[in-house]
């Protein structure tokens, strides 16, 4: 099996988006995002901006390739 095929690749890439969502969640990264001024906060925009770009990612990446 050549180790570059797309089903390979594309479980490293799932790997790798799992691991950018570990960072984007961690708690150090949410406080600093916490403690950005502002008059709401800007904490629920970022967890909902960051939440839907995990889930277009994802779609993305588990969507089978197209076929010509």
């Amino acid at each position: 099996m050549n180790p570059f095929s797309a089903p390979s690749r594309r479980r490293e890439r799932l790997i790798a988006l799992a691991l950018l969502a570990l960072f984007m969640f961690c708690p150090p990264m949410l406080l600093i995002v916490d403690r950005l001024p502002g008059l709401l906060g800007w904490l629920p925009l970022y967890l909902f901006v960051v939440w839907g770009a995990l889930i277009g990612f994802t779609a993305w990446l588990v969507e089978p390739p197209k076929e010509p």
